[in-house]
Parts: structure tokens; sequence; C-alpha cells
């Protein structure tokens, strides 16, 4: 993912939604990459996880606070490296 900095101003709050199916330790996966790349990250308070309506699937939209480029490219490319993670946004 490249990311064109002169878009974004840092620091950037954000929702990260993350989607996987619902029998994976996808909240888990989620949460040690969040902790490994956002050091205020607290997933009591900045998480939240919604089934889909047949419960196929699960949402994890984390708040989060990006300091800089190479912060957003870590995440995403985490997470995009990670087998339980369908989808990012």
């Amino acid at each position: 993912m490249a990311i064109q900095e002169h878009l974004w101003e840092f620091p950037h709050d954000m929702q990260l939604k993350v989607m996987g199916l619902a029998d994976s330790p996808l909240e888990t996966v989620v949460i040690e990459i969040l902790e490994i790349h956002l050091e205020d990250f607290d997933a009591d308070k900045h998480l939240a996880s919604k089934p889909s309506s047949k419960g196929n699937f699960v949402s994890i939209t984390a708040q989060v606070t990006m300091r800089n480029r190479e912060q957003v490219e870590a995440i995403y490319k985490a997470l995009n490296e990670c087998p339980h993670v369908k989808m990012s946004l």
C-alpha cells in the first residue's frame, strides 16, 4: 500500500476495519499486530467486533492514531500478510 503522504495529516485518527472468518483467531491477531505498531493501543477501549448477519464472518473495528506514513504501511502490510485477514480497510 503506497501512502500519498501529502494527502494525510499526521498524527491521523482513523477507524481501521478488518474482516475475516468467524471461526478464526482474528481478534487476537489484530490486537497483536496493533500492539506491536501502536504504543498507545488499548484493545479494551479502542476495539469492537461485530459478527455478520449469518455468523460466518466477523468485522473488527479499531480506533487508532497513526503517527506517520511508515506506521500506516507497516500495519497494513502485517494485516495483509496474515492468513486470518480476508480484508482490511
